[in-house]
């Protein structure tokens, strides 16, 4: 598959991150380069997807506090 972008040497924050449609998000930004920070309140959930991700960093907080 080739590349629209490249988004090396950028960071990305995804807020809900752990399942669901910012799971997606945090991959298809990993794909394209992105260093993922993934963001979450459940732990579990984060540290299982950002296995999935290859070790993406993970960052627990509720955004809605």
């Amino acid at each position: 598959m080739s590349k629209l972008f490249s988004l090396e040497g950028k960071r990305a924050l995804i807020t809900g991150s752990s399942q669901g449609i910012g799971f997606a998000l945090a991959q298809g930004l990993a794909e394209a380069g992105a260093e993922i920070v993934l963001n979450g309140r459940d732990t579990a959930k984060l540290d299982a997807a950002a296995s999935a991700l290859g070790g993406a960093r993970t960052l627990e907080v509720d955004v809605t506090d």
